[in-house]
């Protein structure tokens, strides 16, 4: 999942996207105020520019952040399998919907029993809601399904669907008790990944409350009504029937779109009966479109352990600046520090307030759009991903911008927690390609480029020689790019514009920076490109991160790197990395896992998929002293309010 980091270059799109928002008048003057109970208040600070803006569960890849599933809707909807055990990135059958999956048939079928949880309405999860995900998930995937009302109705919607994985591996599913149901698989695949990064997409939903097709619509069975479909005029391919009032489609389509239809409607989160019937440890009090949150216990949550605050509360911000001067106030509980402002650590714990960086799993980069037809050509060759990431200067952006609070990062699996098993010698031994200037130079004029330092480079010598510039790439074509990046950060700032000035003195590449809000970034680097639907409105963007494993706890890759993928933004393809990436799911035991997994991330070590930077921490996170329960923090970017309390 996409990921962002406050106050430095890089994020994550990640998977866990942590979040910040719309600078609600100043410090919160103009948001509600709770009346405090016993158990007090919790204000936690979201990440500057990027407020959560999407509740229901299934989420496409605009809304696929964490500041959505993990630090928002996952309070209030569980998954059926959790992941995340105080810090540690392993499974966790304790908080889990379901008993751990039971494996039979060759690893071909998987038998699933829920606990006897229930919803705040009082009423059992039951097996039957999980159908309804499957239905639901099923339509919105399909890809002869084209979104209808909104731009990002589904389908295809998804923002961990990979072409071949799940739903599309299952062959069928059947509800075989109140609380069991089984799964057929079209394959035997390796039961750790299955669990990891496929049964992890799975979110019971309330089927009592959700059925439906419309606001004053009656709840149905209508996501097992058969879908009509009819050809209409000058449409491919044939377009679901709107036989609904207001437009909406039927069968399992027609719920996923009003729900989605639901979901973007911000304004009414917290009065929608809708999303008031949760499973989780909070439900929703009150939600402004800036991005303020304010959560209370659900008192029906059947986990453990039950939240002993009384309310959970999100402030969002426009920028670091803004969040810091808040933190100075001491008008946060759990805020973060800003790289260039931590001279004033030791203030802030004369004030009160303890630190504690906040480390991912995953990692940080920015894509190329493979797909642009003007400069796509140029970013599909290897020679000239090798010379742009060897002026890429990770140490220097470490020790200036990062405070020496990053690692470096040559690959696509995690450095963290320190002798993470995944990560493979090759990746661990250093930077593949370290800064070197004289080698980016070298390659491309070995590649045809007249090299024109702090000028213009340009295609000097066409063709698709060993000696030229490669296929797709005109005479005189320059070396020019367009690098959208998000706001927010002065961290971020400071490295795009050192990046800018890098490539241009001595490579003579031009990058021309622009930036928005973090929601418009995602918007518009994951808004589905493929070779036959180009993507023309960029270039490069960088999110401010990058990647957190989650839902795909293993770091296999498929959601980011395989060909059609949901979360693959830049639509990078290659039928090597494709079949390395497929042994990962199909791996008989342990040993072949890691094996399989050593040759996925050495391929694209050397590959360059995308432009590595230094793996940051999420934040440099700054909490008051008298909250218990918050460290050691999630890798996976999972906040847990519900273990919060204050002495």
């Amino acid at each position: 999942m996409f990921k962002r980091i406050p106050s430095w270059p890089v994020w994550r799109f990640a998977a866990v996207a942590a979040a910040a928002s719309l600078l609600i008048a100043a410090c919160g003057s103009s948001s509600p105020t709770a009346q405090q109970s016993k158990g007090g208040t919790v204000t936690y600070a979201e990440l500057a520019a990027t407020p959560p803006n999407y509740i229901f569960p299934m989420m496409s890849g605009p809304y696929f952040g964490n500041q959505n599933l993990y630090q928002f809707s996952n309070q209030m909807f569980l998954p059926l399998y959790w992941f995340g055990d105080h810090g540690q990135p392993v499974f966790n059958p304790g908080l889990s919907v379901a008993n751990p999956p039971v494996f039979t048939n060759n690893d071909s079928v998987v038998n699933i029993t829920l606990k006897h949880w229930q919803w705040s309405n009082g009423k059992p999860i039951t097996a039957r809601d999980v159908i309804l995900w499957m239905n639901l998930l099923s339509a919105a995937t399909d890809p002869n399904a084209p979104a209808v009302g909104s731009s990002s109705s589904p389908g295809p919607g998804w923002g961990a669907s990979v072409p071949g994985g799940f739903p599309e591996n299952v062959v069928s599913y059947q509800q075989t008790g109140t609380y069991s149901l089984t799964l057929k698989l079209n394959s035997s695949y390796n039961p750790t990944w299955y669990l990891y990064n496929e049964l992890s997409q799975v979110f019971p939903l309330p089927q009592q409350s959700w059925d439906k097709l419309s606001s004053s619509g009656a709840v149905g069975n209508y996501d097992s009504a058969a879908q009509t479909r009819v050809a209409l005029p000058n449409t491919s391919p044939s377009w679901y029937v709107p036989a609904h009032p207001g437009g909406a489609n039927t069968g399992a389509l027609g719920v996923a779109q009003f729900l989605n239809l639901q979901s973007e409607n911000e304004s009414n989160y917290a009065t929608n009966p809708l999303w008031q019937v949760v499973d989780g440890p909070f439900r929703l009090a009150q939600f402004s479109t800036n991005g303020y949150v304010r959560m209370v216990p659900n008192k029906s949550y059947s986990g453990s352990p039950k939240p002993s605050i009384s309310a959970f509360v999100e402030q969002p911000y426009t920028t670091d600046t803004a969040e810091f001067n808040a933190l100075l106030a001491g008008s946060v509980t759990i805020g973060y520090i800003p790289t260039q402002d931590l001279a004033s650590r030791a203030g802030l714990a004369k004030q009160g307030y303890s630190f504690a960086p906040w480390y991912g799993y995953g990692f940080v980069f920015f894509p190329y759009n493979y797909t642009n037809p003007t400069v796509g050509p140029i970013f599909k060759q290897l020679y000239f991903r090798q010379a742009f990431q060897s002026l890429v200067n990770q140490p220097q952006y470490i020790k200036q911008f990062d405070a020496g609070y990053a690692n470096l990062e040559s690959g696509p699996v995690p450095t963290y927690p320190a002798g993470n098993k995944f990560e493979s010698p090759l990746e661990k031994a250093g930077l593949m390609y370290p800064y070197d200037p004289s080698k980016a130079v070298s390659l491309l004029r070995d590649h045809g480029w007249t090299v024109v330092p702090q000028g213009t480079s340009y295609c000097s010598n066409p063709g698709t020689g060993a000696n030229q510039c490669g296929e797709g790439i005109a005479d005189h074509q320059q070396l020019s790019f367009n690098l959208l990046y998000a706001t927010g950060s002065t961290e971020a700032t400071n490295e795009m514009e050192a990046l800018q000035s890098t490539v241009h003195s001595v490579a003579g590449i031009n990058l021309t920076l622009s930036t928005q809000p973090f929601q418009q970034v995602i918007g518009t680097a994951f808004n589905g490109c493929t070779p036959a639907t180009p993507c023309t409105t960029w270039q490069m963007a960088n999110w401010l991160g990058g990647w957190t494993y989650a839902p795909d706890y293993l770091p296999t890759g498929g959601e980011l790197f395989a060909t059609g993928a949901g979360s693959n933004g830049g639509d990078f393809s290659d039928p090597t990395n494709d079949a390395n990436i497929r042994a990962t799911h199909t791996a008989t035991n342990q040993s072949a896992e890691i094996t399989a997994l050593y040759k996925y991330q050495d391929y694209l070590v050397k590959e360059l998929p995308v432009v590595y930077l230094p793996d940051t921490p999420l934040q440099l996170t700054m909490y008051k002293s008298n909250l218990k329960g918050l460290v050691p923090q999630d890798g996976f970017g999972v906040i847990y309010p519900q273990e919060y309390s204050l002495g």
